[in-house]
């Protein structure tokens, strides 16, 4: 929403030029009110809907997710190369890349993630 309507309908906002066009605007600077009160409020119940999915924080969310990110775009890299060795009508060494294993390794991932952190100081002295 705030990636794509939001600006969206900020440049509308921008083009609705002249005298006659007043109703116009109101419209969408109330409409541009309601999307910012709805993002702001999915924003802040975050944090709670995903304490009840089981992570401890959204930090913690954060990390697991980049995490998965990074193993899904391996796999995409690896189906991607053994695609281009299929096509050029080499027989393939092996397998196509197990769609399993990343099922068990973004499962293990979240796991790890749901764990709460180990008791760490949050009073640093400097």
């Amino acid at each position: 929403m705030q990636d794509i309507d939001l600006p969206r309908l900020k440049a509308q906002l921008v083009d609705v030029k002249g005298i006659f066009k007043g109703k116009e605007r109101r419209a969408l600077e109330q409409e541009i009110q309601k999307l910012e009160q709805t993002i702001r409020e999915e924003l802040d119940a975050l944090p709670t809907i995903l304490e009840e999915d089981g992570y401890p924080d959204v930090q913690a969310f954060t990390a697991t997710y980049r995490k998965a990110e990074k193993v899904v775009s391996q796999y995409k890299r690896d189906h991607a190369q053994w695609e281009r060795t299929v096509q050029e009508k080499k027989r393939p060494a092996e397998k196509p890349p197990e769609k399993q294993s990343i099922r068990e390794q973004l499962r293990r991932l979240q796991e790890e993630g749901r764990k709460t952190p180990g008791n760490r100081s949050r009073d640093y002295e400097r």
